[in-house]
């Protein structure tokens, strides 16, 4: 059975992403990163699904639920969303997915009047 560790040294080569690319993605540490691809600590679903968000797989998958990779489209602004947002106070995090769902209203506003 490959594990989470595994899983995201491998995915993490598979990008062509440093620890210290990956480490600054997550907001963690390079030693932290070291230490979750050495299976040395227990991840909580947050850093999975960070962590399935930039290395554009399923938290499901990194977590042993699913046995196939299934590998998401991830662009670059997804990745820099999860950068930006991985580090923030539980209070800004919930500003920031406010305004984000401000913007998707008005999306969709402007999709319907047309």
């Amino acid at each position: 059975m490959t594990t989470i560790g595994t899983k995201i040294r491998n995915r993490r080569k598979e990008l062509g992403l440093t620890v210290d690319e990956l480490a600054e993605r997550i907001g963690k540490n390079r030693a932290t990163v070291y230490r979750y691809e050495n299976d040395e600590v227990e991840l909580s679903l947050e850093v999975v699904g960070t962590l399935a968000v930039v290395l554009g797989i399923s938290p499901a998958y990194l977590a042993g639920w699913e046995q196939e990779k299934p590998v998401t489209d991830i662009d670059d602004g997804l990745a820099t969303i999860a950068e930006i947002f991985t580090p923030l106070s539980p209070e800004n995090r919930a500003k920031l997915i406010e305004l984000g769902r401000l913007f998707v209203n008005d999306q969709n506003n402007k999709t319907e009047k047309q």
